[in-house]
Order: C-alpha cells, then sequence, then structure tokens
C-alpha cells in the first residue's frame, strides 16, 4: 500500500537543517485594493502559525492574529519570530507563501532583505508527495495536509476543529469586526487553532517521512541479509 523512492527521499531529507520551522499563512484576496501599494487580487496576510523545532526535539509555537492593515505587524512579528538559521518548511510553497512574501517585500521594501532571506531557506515539504516520492494509497490520489494528516498520525484530524478549512477561515475573518467581543475572541481563537494545526501536520508529516524511510532502510537491510 505504500511506494517509497529511498533514494529520492534520502536525498530530500538530507537538505533539512536544524532548527526547523514549519510555517503556514493564512490570507484574504481583494480584488479592489484597500490599502496603500496594493495591486488589484493582492492579498493581506492576516494569520501566521509557526512551529520550531530545536535539535533536541523541543517544539515550540508562536502565531500572529491582526485586523486592518496589519502588514507591517505582520511582517515584523515574522521577522522577529522565525529562526535566523535551519530550515524553513512549508507546504505548496510557490503558490503559497512564497508568493506572498514576494508581493509583500514589493509592498513594504524596507523589509525585502529580511523577507527574501525567509525565502531562501523555505523547502516545499509537499514536493516528496507532488513527485511521487512517497505515495500510500489511503492518500486516494491526493496530498493535501488534509489528506495527509491521518495516513501518519490518524489520531490527530481537522474535523474536531470549529473551522476546518481555509475558505471557512477567511469568512469567519471577513465576519469579525463586524462581531461582538465576545464572538471575535471566539472567531480568533478558530482561527489561530486551525493555522496551529496546518503547521503542527507539517511536523507530523516530516517525521512521518523519516520513519518511514528508516523502515524502507532496515527492509533492504534485511533482504541483503
Amino acid at each position: 500500500r505504500t511506494f517509497i523512492d529511498g533514494l529520492a527521499l534520502q536525498t530530500w531529507l538530507s537538505k533539512i537543517e536544524y532548527p526547523i520551522s514549519y510555517l503556514d499563512f493564512e490570507w484574504d484576496t481583494f480584488p479592489i485594493p484597500p490599502y496603500q501599494n496594493m495591486h488589484p487580487f493582492d492579498v493581506l496576510c492576516f494569520q501566521y502559525s509557526l512551529h520550531i523545532e530545536r535539535k533536541n526535539g523541543t517544539l515550540g509555537h508562536v502565531d500572529f492574529f491582526g485586523t486592518g492593515d496589519c502588514r507591517k505587524d505582520f511582517i515584523e512579528s515574522l521577522i522577529e519570530n522565525v529562526p535566523k538559521e535551519g530550515t524553513i518548511l512549508v507546504y505548496n510553497m510557490d503558490g503559497a507563501e512564497k508568493l506572498r512574501l514576494i508581493q509583500l517585500s514589493e509592498q513594504f521594501p524596507e523589509y525585502e532583505k529580511d523577507l527574501m532571506a525567509i525565502c531562501e531557506r523555505m523547502i516545499d515539504l509537499s514536493k516528496p508527495f507532488e513527485q511521487g516520492i512517497y505515495y500510500d494509497s489511503r492518500m486516494r490520489g491526493h496530498y493535501s495536509l488534509k489528506n495527509l494528516l491521518p495516513v501518519f498520525r490518524a489520531d490527530y484530524t481537522y474535523e474536531d476543529l470549529d473551522i476546518q478549512n481555509g475558505m471557512s477561515a477567511v469568512y469567519a475573518y471577513r465576519n469579525y469586526e463586524k462581531s461582538s467581543a465576545s464572538e471575535q475572541a471566539d472567531i480568533q481563537h478558530a482561527i489561530r487553532v486551525y493555522c496551529m494545526m496546518d503547521t503542527y501536520a507539517e511536523h507530523v508529516i516530516f517525521h512521518g517521512l523519516q520513519h518511514q524511510l528508516e523502515q524502507y532502510q532496515k527492509q533492504i537491510m534485511k533482504s541483503e541479509d
């Protein structure tokens, strides 16, 4: 039920350096630019989640949630919290987080150097699945985080969350400012938990790949004996 290109997976995993940052953004898209230096259909990042794993195995978490024109606060918080060394693992980064940082660097050129330094250390966690290096039949031909998480950890699921997908997160965010104070607290908590689940899923999947490679290598050694 599982296919592994052992050599390719080993090569990919060898590129990962500690501390490992697991990063995910949430954003909204605006056909009509609401803020300065934005173009039609640019996005505004209002949330990030960042799990940081040290070489000794400790796992910490920080995040950001903002409303209105929170772009500079988002940038400054991200630059402050992302470690200055190590790998930044992002899922499907080229069409998402990396593109968001490029847009922000164009809107705020004073932060371009720091934002591009983050981009340069990003590695796309989706590649082993996109390129067929690893495949499990339970994926059913799909390799989104939500499809992959139960393959590696059946005890974790998005189904237990108040917000279960990105579109629901955006819908909740759009209703935030017109909600009551208590409703705003619930909305913010739900969005933050959802985004945190994404970065924790990245952590689970990365270590799942490591474990699968170890098992594969043991089987190869056993067959050679």
